[in-house]
């Protein structure tokens, strides 16, 4: 990558004398080795030439004798068409039986004028008819009046035949096999493979092959030669000429002594046969040669190779310090800048600011050394869509970006960030285990003639990073000019947000409660906690925007965990003054969820309040469900084990699918408010809230509607058997105290 220019020791005095001896060296051992080898071709050429005629002798033999077989196997199959043919007007299956037991042949059909079996030896595949691209529909349609195939695997039974057919003058059809097994047990003797086979008794001998008049090898003694195709035309030529070739053939690695010689007798099948030998027996005495010659050179040697080796890696080691990354291995902070500096003003350039969110909350959890082995592998995984354009470097602890050089368009950003997700699929395997990390990327463009320093592209992509959504394990956002407007209220939201959680401060962020109604008795069933901010500095915050900046900062499983806690403080209080039945609801974040030790961190802050499981209820949104499916579902098992109750919030917002909501661990659905609002006395008919409701309750679920503001909102979920209903027609989310007296209004008798 040149990023940087390597610092060279000053070891001038040594490289000519070690160039020349080396020069002297190379020389000497070249010439004696090149002596050794030559030696040794001669010997194996006599050698190779005269297994070469003997090999020759008995090609041309087993090739004749497999010729006379193959005639006679086809002559056997006419004769025993023709001999079928003589019963054309009295076929049947005992005839055909009959005809095989006399012929010795495995399988006799008879088919009528309209190309379909009513005949067989065998009782089977009588009524089959062969379709349009089927060897026995292609004779049929033929002109030719009788055929042998060459064998083949049989369409219905899998196994392999030798096939024959014949036409009868009433347009009948004879179709007779044998069983490949009875043909290659004649051919097995004679085989080409196995006289191959026989003949290395060399181990110098790497391969003897066959040749067919396409110069392909159809037999070798070594498998993976087998149809590999001859191209060299001189020793084509040489072969159609009858003469011997031999050359030496180095494709391979490995040095090799190959002769091919010209059968000496005519054969369709084969027309030439190779051998190759190994040269590794001459080796040990070159090697011998070698180590003679260069262990007068390795005293010589020792102190200038010394010398040279550490002083290039101390300038190594040197450069590396300076410019590159010592955990990742990747260019650092000061490769980046000479990097952007060389190409300034050129091109039209982007700084992806690439952050692993969540590798704060992975050390804290299993260390800074299992931290480090995710950074590095996440780079890792960057860093293969490098090329001439996209370089990757190290920021900070957390941080990477990747520099493009140079694009034309937008769209090519794009696909970076696409190649970007699809490589961070798969879950991160450290130290025997899955990690599932969180990649945010902001992203700031910048054109040729731009004036602005490195330092403030970086600071601009660390405020698009700021911007990017936390709801998914990948998201980025583009630098805009409004987001350093916006910095500072997050920077307070964020201070009184940590603040708040450090302190477990409810005066900053607290509950409210809105009831749950059920409609059966129209009693309070439970409470939907509801987040709430109220900020010294800029007064009330919506939850939207507080929790974005929550789970942007990293802060949404904190967030989720005091809340948590304070619910479950409610529910030890309403407990204690005697409300054992009633149910508070928490909303759960996706990455909440997603997070390892989730189930004990519930059941831990559970203990720690002194309540029971039947008084807990965790919701979450079917989006959840859907991206991670098989993850949340066991969590949400174990959970549902300790009596805790699971509901699926804002229910039909999303993509549900009822089948798969089958399978989820899962006790209540929420309808959203959307199917709510749409309720009026006018189109209760077209509604499909009540299709919902009854699938729930076949499902075994009961149903929650989110938003009742109307009394026919009301009694249209009643009429429809809705379990419970929720909004401001019996409360708005109220504060604890509140909560209480509501209790003492609906629950009292």
């Amino acid at each position: 990558m040149n990023i940087t220019k390597d610092r060279k020791a000053n070891i001038k005095i040594y490289i000519i004398p070690f160039i020349i001896v080396s020069l002297i060296t190379a020389i000497i051992l070249m010439a004696m080795s090149n002596s050794i080898k030559n030696h040794f071709y001669d010997l194996k050429k006599e050698e190779g030439l005269k297994i070469a005629r003997s090999i020759s002798t008995n090609l041309s033999h087993t090739g004749e004798a497999a010729d006379t077989i193959s005639q006679l196997l086809e002559d056997k199959l006419e004769n025993s068409l023709k001999t079928a043919q003589i019963y054309s007007c009295n076929y049947s299956d005992e005839i055909l039986i009959e005809l095989a037991d006399t012929f010795n042949i495995d399988e006799v059909y008879i088919y009528n004028s309209q190309g379909i079996i009513e005949y067989s030896n065998s009782g089977k595949y009588v009524g089959w008819k062969p379709h349009e691209n089927h060897p026995v529909y292609y004779f049929m349609n033929s002109d030719d009046e009788i055929r042998i195939e060459d064998i083949r695997k049989d369409s219905e039974s899998e196994l392999f035949y030798k096939y024959g057919y014949i036409k009868n003058q009433d347009g009948t059809m004879v179709q007779i096999g044998i069983l490949a097994e009875k043909v290659n047990q004649l051919f097995e003797s004679i085989r080409v493979q196995n006289l191959l086979d026989e003949m290395v008794i060399d181990d110098a001998i790497i391969q003897l092959g066959a040749l067919d008049s396409s110069y392909i090898i159809t037999a070798s003694t070594a498998d993976e030669f087998i149809g590999y195709q001859l191209k060299d035309e001189e020793i084509i030529s040489d072969i159609n000429s009858g003469k011997i070739h031999d050359r030496i053939n180095s494709s391979s690695g490995e040095d090799l002594y190959e002769i091919f010689v010209p059968l000496d007798y005519e054969s369709n099948e084969i027309v030439a046969f190779g051998i190759q030998y190994s040269l590794s027996g001459i080796l040990p005495l070159i090697k011998m040669n070698i180590l003679n010659t260069i262990i007068g050179l390795i005293i010589v040697y020792i102190t200038l190779i010394f010398s040279i080796v550490s002083t290039y890696k101390r300038n190594k080691k040197l450069v590396y310090l300076a410019y590159y990354d010592s955990l990742t291995g990747l260019p650092n902070t000061e490769s980046l800048i000479q990097r952007f500096n060389e190409n300034k003003g050129k091109n039209n350039g982007a700084i992806f600011m690439v952050k692993c969110a969540n590798i704060s909350l992975i050390n804290q959890a299993f260390g800074y050394e299992y931290g480090n082995k995710v950074l590095k592998e996440l780079g890792n995984r960057i860093k293969t869509i490098q090329n001439k354009n996209i370089i990757l470097f190290r920021f900070t602890s957390d941080k990477l970006v990747l520099y493009l050089q140079d694009f034309k368009e937008k769209e090519e950003l794009l696909r970076t960030l696409e190649e970007i997700k699809d490589i961070l699929q798969q879950p991160f395997r450290v130290n025997d285990s899955n990690q599932y990390i969180i990649v945010k990327i902001g992203i700031i463009e910048f054109n040729g003639a731009s004036k602005k320093s490195l330092d403030q592209l970086l600071k601009e992509a660390t405020i698009a990073l700021n911007y990017v959504d936390t709801s998914t394990n990948y998201s980025y956002s583009f630098y805009d000019q409004n987001m350093e407007s916006n910095i500072q209220r997050e920077e307070i939201i964020e201070r009184e947000l940590r603040t708040a959680i450090s302190n477990e401060d409810i005066s900053k962020i607290y509950l409210a409660y809105q009831p749950i109604i059920d409609t059966k008795t129209n009693k309070i069933d439970g409470f939907e906690a509801l987040a709430r901010m109220n900020s010294d500095q800029i007064g009330p915050v919506s939850p939207a925007e507080f929790i974005k900046i929550a789970e942007r900062k990293q802060l949404i499983i904190p967030f989720t965990n005091f809340i948590l806690k304070v619910a479950c403080k409610f529910i030890a209080d309403l407990t204690r003054m005697g409300y054992n039945d009633l149910r508070v609801a928490v909303n759960i974040s996706t990455i909440h969820v997603l997070q390892e030790n989730f189930v004990n961190t519930v059941l831990n802050i559970m203990e720690e309040a002194g309540i029971s499981g039947q008084n807990l209820e965790l919701e979450l949104t079917e989006t959840i469900m859907l991206e991670n499916f098989q993850i949340t579902n066991q969590r949400l098992k174990e959970l549902r084990a300790s009596g805790i109750q699971i509901s699926l919030d804002d229910f039909g917002t999303g993509y549900s699918s009822f089948d798969r909501l089958s399978e989820l661990n899962v006790d209540t659905l929420k309808i959203d408010q959307h199917f709510i609002n749409n309720i009026t006395e006018l189109n209760k008919a077209s509604l499909i809230t009540k299709d919902i409701i009854s699938i729930a309750h076949k499902l075994g679920l009961k149903t929650v509607a989110e938003g009742v503001e109307f009394h026919a909102q009301k009694d249209y979920l009643e009429e429809y058997s809705c379990d419970k209903l929720q909004g401001y027609l019996f409360s708005k989310a109220v504060s604890k105290e509140e909560a209480i007296l509501l209790l003492d209004k609906y629950n009292k008798n």
